[in-house]
């Protein structure tokens, strides 16, 4: 019996690897063989495991979003006692795992751990990686200025990143994209999210006001434009925090320090913090996460904008 164990914050990437552990079952039988269950539904889910698959040599039984610290003991002695067919296709997804807990030690043992972790959206070189992949998996040639733009325009989305090189492909046809096609098709919604991150450091609650207005309107996703002010805001409380703690290091200390790519930078983000109120920075990292949260939780995108005005008025002086 193949059991895995799909763990990670990238749920993309986890939807994708489902998809190919469904490709194995017949199509045509899919809907008697291919199963969902929650974590609450553990004993459902072992007892469908032990049963063969109709009309078919697989038979995929997924458990979605466990926290595996909610299986009891008694689901622990089902587990250790399950002999399923080895036909069957056992699946744990889960945003975490516990290597620690008993059942997890169990599972482990058992099968496959295969973790999806998101690319830190400051890890732009993760990102071209991840471009210049799902690139060739598209039969998309991309020179590597094109894949450093989608990275700047697109960010960590792997989601995204996946349906926009499909547009590309068949905007294509086999055809070598230019930057300027790439660049006319794929709006950079990143560096708009820049702009408003400037906008709030220097107080510009006008600006700030019409900047989130106009990436509604293009519908961007809020979580992406909010990873964009995180980095921002990290970067500059990075660097603030070490001009003001007066300790010298060498440019290059520095960029690796506050995880800067290109050491040239820090000339212009010592300028731009020179004056911040390391407070204020600290605060609106703060005030960030508190509104991440509240968006992942369910709230509506309509809190962000008094968020927002109300974080860039710590910059009005």
């Amino acid at each position: 019996m193949p059991l895995f164990l799909l763990i990670g914050q990238d749920q993309y990437q986890i939807q994708q690897q489902i998809m190919k552990l469904k490709a194995r079952l017949n199509p045509d039988w899919l809907v008697f063989n291919a199963h969902t269950y929650s974590a609450e539904q553990l004993n459902d889910a072992i007892l469908t495991a032990q049963t063969l698959p109709i009309f078919d040599d697989r038979r995929l039984v997924l458990i979605e979003n466990c926290q595996f610290q909610q299986f009891t003991e008694r689901h622990f002695e089902l587990l250790q006692n399950l002999v399923p067919p080895a036909q069957t296709i056992l699946v744990f997804t889960g945003h975490s795992i516990d290597k620690r807990l008993k059942v997890v030690k169990l599972l482990l043992k058992l099968g496959k751990l295969q973790e999806f972790e998101t690319i830190p959206p400051w890890r732009t070189d993760l990102i071209e990686n991840a471009i210049a992949l799902q690139a060739k998996q598209h039969n998309l040639p991309l020179p590597q200025s094109t894949i450093s733009y989608l990275a700047t325009a697109i960010g960590n989305d792997r989601a995204r990143i996946d349906a926009e090189l499909a547009k590309l492909s068949v905007y294509a046809d086999g055809k070598p994209l230019t930057l300027t096609d790439t660049q006319q098709l794929i709006s950079n919604t990143t560096q708009n999210a820049l702009q408003l991150a400037e906008a709030i450091r220097t107080g510009n609650t006008s600006q700030v006001v019409s900047l989130l207005t106009q990436l509604f309107c293009r519908a961007e996703s809020s979580l992406l434009i909010l990873a964009t002010l995180m980095t921002q805001f990290r970067t500059w409380l990075w660097v603030r925090s070490a001009v003001k703690s007066q300790v010298h290091l060498e440019d290059l200390e520095l960029a690796d320090c506050c995880n800067i790519r290109n050491p040239k930078r820090l000339y212009y983000l010592r300028r731009e913090v020179l004056t911040i109120s390391i407070h204020a920075l600290i605060q609106t990292v703060t005030e960030l996460l508190v509104l991440e949260e509240r968006l992942k939780q369910g709230e509506t995108v309509e809190i962000m904008l008094p968020a927002l005005v109300k974080i860039a008025q710590l910059f009005h002086y």
